[in-house]
């Protein structure tokens, strides 16, 4: 049996004399005929049968600041089911190819080459040898909001800034908050009023994001964090992260993306040489925090 020209597993299949049931293979067929064929010892039979094929998506990697020699993924969905596989697919960094080490429906892992440098772009090529890009750039720089190598943390200050050795530094010194956070107690992190944005973000919001690294030793999994762009820390131009879910890294970096235009609704505000953002913890719930996170930046979607 098969759908289109991909045969079918039958050994798990519930077959009686007028029903088969069965799973549907994950697998993309090369010679699309929008048909189910049934072959047996007596003859075969066709009818007409459209398959809806996922698409492969890739959200971006999984630590943009993994130091070259450090494991790595692309995190996306339907790898296996385009055979983006140590087999049969590749990743190019840069246009050059590299092996994939091991490969999930979800993430395709790599290792950062020796000669990685800032700005490199990576691609996935499936085993039709079609490539897909992968969102954002190795180390990427471009308008870093908070570093914390100049400008301190909260109005130039050093609070919360760390160089490890826990959680070990992933681009440099970052800021750790490792202590008890009280409900809807004001704990800011980060704050400046002198920071500079593309003139672009105001007219063409959508083709921005906001992304940093995160790590946590401890699961971030009630209160909340707001970041704030040009806004009030409650509402206007205010990102709220309440976590729905734990969130664990489980020490390790991770890279986080949120799209501008999720957030920014006051594209105007931003109309300005110089721009203010807060990076507060405040919300419900008494959080026994150890999270850090490091280069805070607006980038193009890419």
């Amino acid at each position: 049996m098969a759908f289109n020209d991909v045969n079918v597993d039958l050994t798990t299949a519930y077959i009686t004399a007028n029903e088969i049931t069965l799973q549907v293979p994950r697998a993309v067929p090369k010679n699309v005929t929008n048909t189910i064929t049934v072959t047996t010892p007596g003859g075969t039979a066709q009818t007409g049968y459209r398959l809806s094929i996922p698409a492969l998506t890739t959200a971006g990697l999984s630590n943009e600041y993994a130091a070259p020699g450090q494991r790595v993924a692309v995190v996306g969905t339907n790898f296996d089911i385009y055979e983006v596989t140590p087999a049969k697919g590749k990743v190019l960094w840069n246009g050059a190819p590299l092996t994939i080490t091991q490969s999930t429906a979800d993430s395709v892992y790599f290792t950062v080459p020796a000669s990685a440098t800032p700005g490199a772009t990576v691609k996935v090529v499936d085993a039709n040898g079609k490539e897909t890009a992968v969102p954002g750039r190795y180390k990427d720089n471009r308008n870093v909001l908070f570093g914390y190598d100049t400008n301190g943390s909260v109005w130039g200050s050093n609070a919360f800034i760390s160089t490890g050795p826990t959680p070990a530094p992933v681009n440099g010194p970052y800021v750790r908050i490792n202590q008890s956070i009280g409900a809807w107690t004001w704990t800011e992190f980060s704050a400046h009023n002198n920071i500079a944005l593309p003139s672009d973000i105001v007219a063409n919001l959508a083709n921005y994001v906001l992304r940093f690294e995160v790590n946590t030793l401890k699961p971030f999994n009630t209160n909340a964090i707001r970041i704030s762009i040009d806004g009030d820390v409650d509402a206007k131009n205010t990102y709220w992260w309440t976590p729905t879910s734990p969130v664990n890294t489980r020490g390790q970096w991770r890279t986080m993306t949120i799209p501008l235009s999720s957030f920014i609704k006051d594209p105007a505000a931003l109309n300005k040489p110089m721009h203010e953002v807060h990076l507060v913890f405040i919300g419900d719930g008494v959080l026994d925090a150890d999270i850090s996170f490091d280069t805070f930046r607006v980038v193009p979607k890419d």
